[in-house]
């Protein structure tokens, strides 16, 4: 009787040790930053922030700014190419594409393109083209803005769509209670239910979920959630970047190294 109660035990034991040993964090900077929204950090450790309707890239001990105040209010960066970022200005339908020292490379008004639309979200995608989300037909669209045409089209959303999160190849659409994966070709990939009130990233097929009991990290291909170890609980924007989260706080930006089990 004692021996039938303790193995299955020992297995609970083995089985919560093991899944705590498989992810893991380290801080491994803290750095004092003043603005308005924390926007993240790219893949050469520059950082980009928005205050007063202003987009900043700092680069060491330089520092740029791109702003037009007639586009209204900056809605959406997208740092994921640092070299084509994505600024989208939902206020006026349109999106402007900056470079590396954020000087205009091209602007897309969407009120003025031969097919009207009405776009409520708008990210960076491959060659010359973005993911965005129009709400006149309710669908993802990879949009090819240099030709000017769609790409390809998801089918129709009958729910309210409440984020949209990309890399070049793949979006995730965020609903009320789930968030659903598409690729470049429109087609429905991988549905994941989150609870409501949840903030998500993805990098790398990596998804990081923010909600009220703190962060938590989704392997996409295992498709189960881990919690973070993080001592940081009052976070205002945060970012992933492949192994790299990155929380701001209104007052410190934390970079924090993800190691995962392999």
């Amino acid at each position: 009787m004692i021996l039938k109660i303790f193995i299955p035990f020992l297995v609970i034991c083995f089985l919560s040790e093991s899944k705590a040993q498989e992810l893991s964090t380290k801080l491994i900077s803290q750095r004092p930053i003043s603005a308005e929204k924390f926007i993240g950090v790219d893949e050469y450790g520059n950082t980009y922030i928005q205050t007063k309707n202003i987009f900043y890239k700092l680069e060491k001990d330089k520092k740029y700014q791109f702003t037009d105040f007639q586009l209204g209010k900056l809605t959406a960066v997208d740092i994921i190419n640092p070299l084509r970022i994505t600024l989208f200005y939902r206020d006026m339908n349109t999106v402007v594409v900056v470079d590396n020292r954020l000087n205009e490379i091209t602007r897309i008004n969407f009120n003025t393109l031969a097919n009207f639309r009405t776009v409520l979200f708008a990210r960076t995608a491959k060659n010359n083209s973005l993911w965005i989300f129009n709400t006149d037909l309710q669908q993802l669209e990879l949009f090819d803005y240099q030709n000017q045409k769609v790409i390809s089209h998801s089918p129709p959303f009958s729910e309210e769509i409440t984020d949209l999160q990309s890399n070049f190849n793949f979006a995730w659409i965020q609903l009320e209670n789930s968030v659903e994966m598409f690729n470049i070709y429109g087609s429905f990939i991988q549905e994941f239910k989150l609870p409501k009130t949840t903030h998500f990233q993805v990098s790398d097929q990596k998804m990081i979920i923010q909600n009220d009991e703190g962060f938590q990290l989704l392997k996409a291909i295992q498709g189960e959630f881990l919690n973070l170890p993080i001592s940081e609980k009052h976070v205002k924007d945060f970012y992933l970047n492949n192994e790299n989260l990155y929380l701001y706080d209104n007052k410190n930006v934390y970079h924090y190294l993800i190691n995962l089990a392999k």
